[in-house]
């Protein structure tokens, strides 16, 4: 791998102007716990805690290139109602421009809810989804709206990203209006669709998996032979396309001919839910950023393997894209106070709800990782801040750590539930809470809400934070070890 030529198209990331057009989807998660049966009727009650909303479909593909660092403006349809407010709102927090939106009086805001019921003790499972009538492809004045915004619009943007999931948006007329504008002004085109992948006329990449590849070639695609004839069928129709094909990585057919398999980085997948968004919004960076077919492939695995590794619809930052590239030496996830700023205020305004907790971690046993899980189920993003050995020899005494920080850092980054680290030398994080704000401050479950530090409880609630306590597991702790350890020994 070329890590100057990878940072050097990432750099040119922020330069990008991006048009998104497509269907918008305004995604609803409701989080709570199911506490009785109705006196009315046999049904569960549900009590809502929280409600987290991000776009979705077209919407989620903006704000992935966003969130990587493109000026994104979004164009697409949405109802009069409260719910386009919303998906507004949504979309601003994540810096994607609004400038694009048509308001339809006739149709629903297109909206997908899933809720979801758990707890502490019991784990979180989707109980119920919701979703709006299926929308039809716009036609009249709205059609014509959306293709005076993309007219005015297009002149001022370097590359047109095409989300087509309800096939609703997307009309011919809209298709070849984004072609001419295309040609007109030499913007890079790029297609994501669900069901019409072999509709893209004229458009530089088409970036289907293979069962929509295969759907658009009336095949299945189950093997190489049939992964080459959808490839090639899709040619016909695009100018170059991108096959997706989860751990197999990408397969890349090019208008010369050329076929490339990229292979993806090994990663636990949680949720492939917007991994395809992820993908087109990093492909059609690379190739405005001046990059090749592979490395437009090669960026988008590593942007889809962090989005499937993470539950629900995602967007992923370029400070992540960065550290699972150039983040080979020492502990990938180990960041300094700064770093993990710019990471952190990333995430957050991508709309990830960031857990922090913090400790020593020494000698690591059954009772930390039973924490750790748990505090990662409070949120999106775990960040941990590791006592250095100096703060720890404060805290424990002169013989503790047994283990060292950095082998600490190194034992925690191979856990799956910790996203971030940090290492403090003071005895209380309140620096670092200070600078990141995180979502969420987890704490043990031998602490109440009257015995934990008053002073950062004050900080966090300040803020608008929430502190989470979660139970420990009864006779597990370093001292424990360490106490049975000598015992045997003498």
């Amino acid at each position: 791998m070329n890590e100057q030529r990878y940072k050097d198209l990432l750099d040119k990331f922020s330069g990008v102007r991006v048009l998104a057009v497509g269907d918008i989807y305004l995604d609803e998660n409701v989080y709570g716990k199911v506490t009785e049966v109705s006196l009315e009727a046999p049904v569960p009650i549900f009590v809502v805690q929280e409600r987290r909303y991000n776009p979705g479909a077209a919407g989620n593909a903006a704000c992935n290139a966003a969130s990587l660092g493109g000026q994104v403006t979004m164009v697409g349809v949405v109802g009069a109602d409260p719910n386009a407010d919303i998906v507004k709102r949504e979309f601003e927090a994540r810096n994607v421009s609004t400038a694009g939106l048509v308001h339809d009086p006739n149709r629903a805001t297109n909206t997908y809810g899933k809720l979801r019921a758990g707890g502490h003790n019991i784990p979180t499972q989707e109980v119920l989804r919701t979703d709006t009538p299926k929308p039809v492809l716009i036609s009249g004045d709205i059609e014509a709206q959306v293709i005076a915004k993309i007219e005015a619009l297009a002149p001022e943007h370097d590359a047109i990203l095409i989300g087509d999931q309800a096939c609703s948006t997307i009309s011919q007329g809209v298709l070849d209006c984004i072609v001419a504008c295309a040609e007109k002004h030499g913007l890079v085109t790029v297609a994501d669709s669900r069901d019409r992948a072999g509709f893209f006329k004229g458009i530089d990449v088409v970036v289907p998996n293979d069962a929509e590849a295969g759907l658009a070639a009336g095949i299945t695609v189950n093997d190489e032979s049939s992964l080459e004839a959808a490839g090639k069928h899709l040619l016909k129709t695009a100018k170059n396309a991108y096959i997706t094909r989860g751990p197999e990585g990408i397969t890349v057919f090019e208008a010369e001919g050329r076929i490339t398999t990229v292979p993806i980085r090994p990663v636990q997948v949680r949720d492939v839910t917007g991994g395809g968004d992820t993908v087109a919004a990093a492909v059609i960076l690379t190739l405005a950023a001046g990059g090749s077919h592979v490395d437009a492939a090669f960026l988008g695995n590593m942007a889809a393997g962090i989005a499937v590794a993470q539950e629900g619809v995602v967007t992923v930052t370029r400070a992540e894209v960065e550290a699972a590239l150039f983040g080979t030496h020492g502990p990938v996830k180990l960041k300094r106070p700064e770093e993990l700023k710019v990471i952190v205020d990333g995430l957050k305004k991508a709309g990830k709800k960031v857990v922090w907790t913090n400790g020593c971690f020494d000698i690591l046993h059954v009772g930390h990782i039973t924490y750790l899980m748990s505090a990662r189920a409070q949120g999106d993003v775990l960040v941990v801040g590791l006592n250095s050995d100096k703060s720890v020899q404060s805290i424990k005494g002169p013989d503790r750590p047994v283990i060292n920080e950095q082998d600490r850092a190194v034992v925690l980054s191979a856990l799956s539930c910790i996203d971030y680290l940090v290492i403090f030398d003071d005895p209380a994080p309140m620096e670092l809470l200070a600078l990141l704000e995180p979502s969420v401050y987890a704490k043990g479950g031998d602490y109440t809400m009257d015995t934990i530090v008053q002073e950062e409880r004050r900080l966090v609630e300040g803020y608008g934070g929430a502190i989470a306590l979660i139970p420990g597991v009864e006779g597990h702790s370093t001292t424990k070890i360490i106490d049975k350890i000598n015992e045997e020994e003498g």
